[in-house]
């Protein structure tokens, strides 16, 4: 199923981690109880009304919910409420700050924190703080607009864009999905850019009581910082940009760039070996440093990824039975990457494996995901809420010629089945200019950090970003996408310096450094 979600129509990631789920074979288990949701509410600059609601590996879990304009220039006008957790930090004596993390998407569920994929130290140091971005998940998930009409799924079926026929019948089309889909929306429908969501992010940072705040986003995810670091530079502290998109490029170069095109099935390397080595490290992302640092509990801790490789038959002479060994160990490491407590348990496995022992790592995989956590991991999927986001954030053209013409020009003439997607953009609501080539401030010195080879984040569109907003940019080998929560090693500890410190010299090198 997640498979199906995630390529069906080849337009947005499904959340990474649960991609990562299906492609090692492993159900989704099902735990014990229901996702803890967030049900207290607060005004914004009042502090929040904090409930517990802790999930597997996060006991300390608290939730709440602040409540924010639709429109920012309406401030007592309709409100939505953007719902947020808070992992305390672990060691309150050495508490930094508040540390705000977004995954990206758009329409990825932000509102549990990825601390088992982090390096411990953040979480020692920082309150981590998830939230679900306006109109998905918890903060006012917004009615499904569905999928676009007959006339305009057939241009996705047209041989070449450059000799469609019929173009003021697919402007009807796209114009009339547009005013079906914003009408049920309703207000919010021209609000659901990365403006509007910064400003949601400083209501945030205003009921927790913080001055400043640290930033640590991801993928689209450095959009939204972005935003925040032009609108709001004296209030951020210290702002990782993970996976940077570019928001001067083009509404259509930003969609094929990232949602729609053969880099979809082609996010892992196209050799198997290469891509289970991927899927292994970003799975091992936050175990990989445990158990370094626990070499008392952790039988492996002299080369933990090693290990890993070496068990799932990706290191050495390859074993007859590698397909069976890579999805056992894959599956066993999906099943711990989100539970600290699972850890020790999956060193055993690991370590057992080196005498030819598997069934620990059988066991070890049967479990799964835990439900709670695969429940409130949901993505928003709905063409509609990506078009609220893409549409307003990003430059198109103003008619539905333009928008084919363009995709002509940038994609070539295979790209209908995006632009069948994206044609609404030519009428969508906008009450503000796309956000274009932000810049940053004197206030402060953001870390960009990029893959050479992203797949979808070109290291490109990273230099561009960096060099406006004056940031430090820390780019590495490989084609990882997120790498702080990705088992990126380098990258983690520059992050975690920088973070810490606040200034980006004396950083880890990468291997690249510029």
């Amino acid at each position: 199923m997640i498979d199906t979600l995630l390529f069906s129509r080849r337009r947005r990631m499904m959340a990474a981690l649960l991609v990562l789920a299906a492609a090692a074979g492993c159900a989704l288990a099902p735990g014990s109880g229901n996702a803890a949701t967030p049900t207290a509410s607060s005004s914004v600059g009042s502090s929040p009304a904090w409930s517990t609601c802790p999930l597997p590996g996060q006991p300390t879990r608290q939730c709440a919910t602040v409540r924010v304009p639709v429109d920012a220039a309406k401030p007592n006008g309709e409100k939505v409420g953007i719902a947020i957790s808070r992992l305390p930090a672990a060691k309150r004596s050495e508490r930094i700050g508040a540390l705000v993390w977004n995954p990206g998407g758009p329409g990825e569920s932000g509102l549990w924190a990825p601390a088992a994929l982090l390096p411990p130290e953040l979480s020692e140091r920082f309150d981590l703080i998830g939230f679900d971005m306006r109109g998905t998940g918890k903060s006012g998930a917004l009615p499904e607009c569905g999928e676009t009409t007959d006339e305009l799924k057939r241009l996705s079926e047209t041989p070449g864009l450059a000799k469609v026929q019929h173009r003021a019948r697919l402007a009807a089309a796209a114009r009339s999905y547009t005013e079906r889909c914003t009408r049920k929306l309703g207000p919010i429908a021209g609000h659901l850019g990365s403006r509007d969501v910064a400003r949601d992010i400083d209501a945030i940072r205003a009921a927790l009581g913080e001055e400043k705040i640290s930033l640590l986003m991801g993928s689209y995810g450095t959009m939204l910082a972005q935003a925040y670091l032009t609108l709001h530079p004296d209030r951020v502290r210290a702002a990782v940009l993970d996976g940077t998109m570019d928001p001067a490029v083009s509404g259509v170069r930003a969609s094929l760039d990232g949602s729609g095109s053969q880099t979809d099935t082609n996010y892992f390397s196209n050799d198997p070996d290469d891509a289970a080595r991927e899927k292994l490290r970003l799975t091992l992302s936050g175990f990989t440093p445990w158990c370094r640092a626990h070499e008392d509990v952790c039988p492996v801790h002299a080369d933990p990824l090693g290990s890993a490789e070496k068990a799932a038959g990706l290191k050495g002479r390859a074993p007859q039975d590698k397909a069976a060994r890579t999805k056992r160990v894959l599956g066993a490491a999906v099943a711990a990457m989100f539970v600290p407590d699972r850890w020790q348990a999956l060193a055993g496995a690991l370590g057992a494996a080196r005498t030819g022992s598997t069934t620990a790592l059988d066991e070890f995989a049967a479990q799964g995901v835990p439900k709670e956590l695969a429940d409130v991991m949901k993505p928003t999927l709905d063409l509609g809420y990506d078009l609220g986001v893409r549409c307003t954030d990003f430059a198109w053209p103003r008619t539905v010629d333009g928008v084919i013409d363009t995709y002509v020009k940038q994609g070539g003439g295979e790209a209908g089945y995006i632009a069948a997607d994206y044609l609404p953009c030519a009428f969508w609501p906008r009450p503000e200019k796309p956000l274009g080539a932000l810049k940053g401030s004197a206030g402060v010195t953001p870390l960009v950090i990029n893959g050479e080879h992203d797949p979808r984040t070109g290291i490109e569109g990273a230099r561009a970003a960096a060099r406006r907003l004056g940031a430090r940019l820390l780019t590495f080998p490989g084609r990882t996408h997120e790498a702080t929560t990705g088992g990126v090693e380098c990258a983690q500890r520059a992050a975690v310096v920088y973070l810490t410190n606040g200034k980006t010299a004396d950083l880890p090198e990468c291997g690249i450094r510029r």
